[in-house]
């Protein structure tokens, strides 16, 4: 008997071949077994050659000594191989194979990926795999920062007890959820088989989806920390010191020596988000400012301020008008003893840097 010419395939054939086979010849016999009387003899012979072929010890002793010696049982080095005697029953063969006697059931990935199979008093089938539940597990920036874990209360159905019969009742589980230091968002983490239980059902994954919980002062940008800053404007152009709560709960007074303006950005190193894969390393804290400009300003004011700006121009060199720390050597170094700048523009930062 020829099991591959039986299946048309060839004796190359890989195991996923071999059952794509019996499975499109497997479902055509089923169909016409009440239309054709000589179709179950054929039937037959194909589920036998399929339970030989997807066996890997029957499988080496028929292409050595083919369907003869399969039969008569043939010595080997590790002992004489008795001889094969299919069972028969091909609705048997048929039914492991699909997990179901159902003509329809037309689902390779039955023995391609192995479904869960059922037992009732009603029958025996196949355990459909119930659709993953995605719900958001809601972080602070802390919680990502140091790494934690979450629980998560849910409620299921769950088999009573294995003499239950498949019954079911709903019961609370509590979750414990891993939240790695550096996480990002929309990382997912997996429950395998979490989901209700059932008789005639796989229970489904649940997944949780990390999301980024709105904070007070910083905003994630990957591995990096946003801050926005709201100073004054006369914090802006005098300089000020900004006190920062970190995620992990220290204290930095940060001093802006530099003038504020619309683009500026301050960078503090090794002060953002830990990386996933080695928390040694940190992303930045970037600071950008709003600067508050007032609503009124009394005719004095704009005076004072357009002569502290003129001097300004005077005291700056050209081309050189980025170069803060020259401008401020330039500015000592025109200053009298008998007269300061400051004098003339009462403005308690200027007189603090004096000092």
């Amino acid at each position: 008997m020829d099991y591959y010419g039986i299946l048309g395939i060839s004796k190359n054939a890989t195991d996923l071949e071999i059952k794509q086979a019996f499975k499109g010849l497997a479902l055509q016999c089923v169909k016409n077994l009440k239309d054709n009387d000589n179709i179950e003899e054929f039937f037959v012979t194909v589920a036998e050659a399929y339970e030989v072929l997807t066996n890997d010890k029957l499988k080496a002793v028929y292409d050595q000594y083919g369907s003869v010696g399969l039969k008569s049982g043939v010595p080997t080095p590790d002992g004489f191989v008795p001889p094969y005697i299919y069972h028969g029953d091909c609705m048997r063969t048929y039914e492991e194979f699909f997990g179901t006697r159902s003509p329809f059931a037309d689902i390779l990935d039955v023995r391609i990926r192995p479904l869960p199979i059922y037992n009732l008093p009603e029958g025996r089938g196949v355990k459909n795999k119930q659709e993953s539940l995605v719900r958001p597990i809601y972080c602070t920036i802390e919680e990502l920062y140091q790494g934690c874990v979450k629980k998560m209360k849910i409620k299921r159905q769950e088999v009573i007890s294995p003499e239950s019969c498949g019954q079911t009742e709903l019961r609370e589980v509590i979750l414990d959820i891993p939240i790695k230091p550096g996480m990002l968002q929309g990382t997912e983490i997996v429950f395998p088989c979490a989901g209700d239980q059932g008789p005639t059902v796989d229970p489904a994954d649940i997944i949780f989806r990390v999301t980024d919980r709105p904070h007070d002062l910083f905003v994630r940008e990957g591995v990096n920390l946003i801050m926005m800053v709201h100073v004054t404007l006369m914090e802006a152009l005098t300089g000020t010191t900004v006190t920062v709560t970190t995620p992990d709960y220290r204290k930095l007074r940060i001093p802006i020596h530099d003038i504020i303006n619309p683009s500026y950005e301050k960078i503090v190193k090794n002060e953002g988000m830990p990386y996933l894969d080695d928390t040694s390393k940190k992303g930045d804290l970037i600071m950008r400012f709003k600067v508050a400009f007032p609503s009124y300003l009394p005719r004095a004011s704009k005076n004072l301020i357009k002569k502290a700006l003129n001097v300004c121009k005077m005291i700056t060199l050209p081309g050189e008008a980025e170069n803060i720390n020259l401008r401020a050597l330039i500015d000592k170094a025109n200053r009298r003893p008998s007269y300061d700048l400051c004098d003339s523009i009462p403005i308690k930062p200027c007189q603090t840097e004096e000092k």
